[in-house]
Formats: structure tokens, C-alpha cells, sequence
């Protein structure tokens, strides 16, 4: 079992027929799973993290260092919407954004960093290009 001592939640199927709002299309966890969302059902037998969103108060008030010493005990996740979302059950969900997603295999987290290495490289030469044409 990883570090955290919360096992990942398994999604029964009568739950994961239900659409989810999602907020982010991925999530980086501290028990270094990549998840993906998923909107019908995840794929069988696929690690599940439903989180929710930090408010931006209280992550100034835990600050870097009570973040990190959170994700020791608790599984915390970095979305790709910049949000930080803490595993359901150890938060009031009332009124926060929701992750629901399914861990990746080793060969989609590889593709995706290659996919997100990719399309940052096109991002900085395109903001590269705007600050010369702008000069």
C-alpha cells in the first residue's frame, strides 16, 4: 500500500453511471497516481480519487509547508486547473469543486507527459513569438 493510509476508493457501478462535474481534466495525487476524469464510468478496475477543492483561504492558511505535511497522512491532489484537492470525507464538499477520476496505467502516464511536454514547448514558442511581434 502506498504511504498514505487511506486505501484508493473503488466507484460501485450503480455510482458511476452518475455524470460528474468536473473541473479539471487531470490531477497529479500525492500518492503518485495520475488521475484522469471521467464522466460515465471508469474503466474496471481502476484505482478511483474523488476530491475537492481547497479554497484559495485555506491554502494560504496551511501554506506550503502544512500542505506537505498534510499530503503525508492524506492523499492530496494538483489539478490541472491549478486547484488542490483533498480526498472526500476529510472536508465539507458543501459548495467546492469536485475531481472524480481513475488512476492512470504506466503507458497513459507516459503518453500524457509526453503530450503535456508537447504542447508546453508550442505554448512558449507561440508567447515567444507574440513578445517579438509586439517589439
Amino acid at each position: 500500500m502506498p504511504r498514505n493510509s487511506t486505501p484508493k476508493k473503488k466507484i460501485p457501478e450503480s455510482e458511476a453511471d452518475e455524470s460528474a462535474e468536473l473541473a479539471t481534466a487531470f490531477a497529479l495525487a500525492s500518492d503518485g497516481e495520475l488521475y484522469f476524469t471521467f464522466e460515465s464510468a471508469p474503466p474496471p478496475g481502476r484505482a478511483v480519487f474523488v476530491g475537492y477543492a481547497l479554497r484559495s483561504d485555506e491554502v494560504r492558511k496551511f501554506g506550503v509547508g502544512g500542505l506537505l505535511l498534510w499530503a503525508l497522512v492524506q492523499t492530496l491532489a494538483l489539478g490541472s486547473d491549478g486547484c488542490i484537492y483533498v480526498r472526500e470525507g476529510f472536508i465539507d464538499p458543501e459548495g467546492r469543486d469536485v475531481f472524480r477520476g481513475f488512476a492512470a496505467t504506466p503507458e497513459e502516464a507516459a503518453r500524457a507527459a509526453e503530450e503535456l511536454h508537447r504542447v508546453a514547448s508550442n505554448v512558449v514558442v507561440e508567447v515567444f513569438a507574440r513578445k517579438r511581434a509586439a517589439a
